[in-house]
């Protein structure tokens, strides 16, 4: 298996390589997003001929990407067309969501499915990605080294594209002697390693599974240890770091050295203590009695339920809190106008009720002055779990699985 990359970072092949990797490439999709098609169906969606679709199936048989099934059904009296379908035994893809202080593993059959997961402590430190790689060894049963296509990466931080290194992270703790990227290159430095943006991933899972790719533009917008946003924008997905947008210059000193930054104000562990605030000095309150007077079992189940309760204390701070979300969410409205706004990362665990909140103080500018907002879509995310390897999955193999072309052993980042 091969892969393939950038324009800049391309090899130079004939044209007869490149349009036959398009051309099975197609095929391939063809076949991923259409279980049970048939080589004469491939043939009337891609224009290509029979005869072609025919060799090139046989090729991405006899590479073991693709099944071929028994006889389909079919409306003529004809021959039966024989059925085809992905190989998801063929391929196995790592994924590592990197997060404060732990990494979640999942090895990735050809479809996505998971085959193994974990989620491990982690220092980052010089030589982290043995300890990375053992535990790996260690917890994933079925790794097989021979299947292994590549290691896809979702980092919550701020990466340098031309040198390649971390700028900044306010989530992950590490030391001064660790160049994390070039660390985690040395898990399988004989594959290509995918770097993407945490919220990147969020944005394209949700892109991918629940839309399938059937929207231009889409805001994700990533609240939990972190806060930051996924921007689909003509079908393509960047990062945003709205966490470090200021929206109140008078407020909290922020990790990054600013002030009032949307992170500092409503990141999960702010939340979280905002809301333990009430259990510390409200007794009459409902939260208090569903945490049985420990603020430290605050969660936010329990404060959802306690909203859902009309818990009049509990509704004040979520009110509060809501509102600067909802700043937030308008700013980044105004800037680029998106089809959807979806919310993620864990906070959609307060339930509809908040998110009624957030939504009901979003305003954006129209023709009568600043008014809420009725026609834009505003929701939570619909990813049960495990949403970031999902999408590196289905980034990796979108832009960077190919069959036939070959490209260098890199990192290749996805900011």
């Amino acid at each position: 298996m091969k892969f393939i990359t950038t324009n800049d970072d391309k090899k130079q092949y004939s044209h007869q390589s490149i349009v036959k990797e398009s051309n099975c490439k197609q095929i391939f999709d063809l076949i991923f997003e259409n279980e049970g098609i048939s080589r004469i169906e491939i043939s009337k969606k891609t224009g290509l001929s029979r005869a072609t679709v025919s060799m090139l199936v046989d090729e991405l048989a006899e590479a073991g990407l693709i099944n071929i099934l028994g006889e389909g059904d079919s409306a003529s009296s004809g021959r039966k067309p024989i059925m085809l379908e992905i190989n998801k035994d063929r391929v196995q893809i790592i994924t590592l969501s990197m997060m404060q202080s732990t990494f979640r593993y999942t090895l990735c059959d050809l479809k996505g499915g998971e085959i193994d997961t974990f989620l491990q402590s982690v220092v980052y430190k010089k030589g982290c990605a043995k300890k990375i790689w053992n535990d790996i060894q260690d917890k994933s049963p079925h790794l097989d080294a021979e299947k292994l296509q590549a290691v896809c990466v979702a980092i919550p931080a701020k990466i340098n594209n031309a040198e390649k290194i971390i700028n900044f992270s306010s989530v992950l703790d590490i030391q001064k002697n660790c160049d994390l990227l070039a660390e985690l290159k040395t898990i399988q430095p004989k594959l290509p390693l995918l770097v993407g943006n945490t919220s990147s991933a969020y944005a394209y899972a949700e892109y991918k599974y629940v839309y399938n790719g059937k929207i231009d533009d889409m805001i994700f917008f990533c609240i939990g240890a972190g806060v930051g946003a996924g921007i689909l924008m003509n079908g393509r997905v960047f990062n945003g770091e709205i966490g470090h947008m200021t929206i109140d210059p008078e407020g909290p000193l922020c990790s990054c050295g600013k002030r009032g930054c949307v992170e500092s104000l409503v990141s999960k562990t702010v939340l979280l203590r905002e809301f333990e605030m009430i259990v510390r000095k409200n007794r009459d309150s409902h939260l208090y009695k569903l945490c049985d007077g420990d603020g430290t079992r605050i969660h936010y189940g329990n404060i959802r339920v306690a909203l859902e309760n009309k818990d009049p204390r509990t509704i004040e701070v979520a009110g509060r809190l809501a509102g600067k979300i909802a700043y937030c969410i308008s700013n980044v409205i105004c800037m680029f106008n998106p089809e959807e706004i979806v919310i993620g990362c864990g906070i959609e665990e307060l339930g509809q009720t908040f998110l009624d909140m957030i939504i009901q103080k979003v305003e954006i500018p129209g023709s009568n002055g600043v008014g809420s907002v009725k026609n834009m879509h505003i929701r939570y995310s619909r990813i049960e779990s495990n949403a970031e390897a999902k999408g590196l999955f289905r980034y990796f193999l979108d832009k960077l699985f190919t069959v036939v072309t070959e490209t260098e052993n890199m990192i290749y980042l996805w900011n």
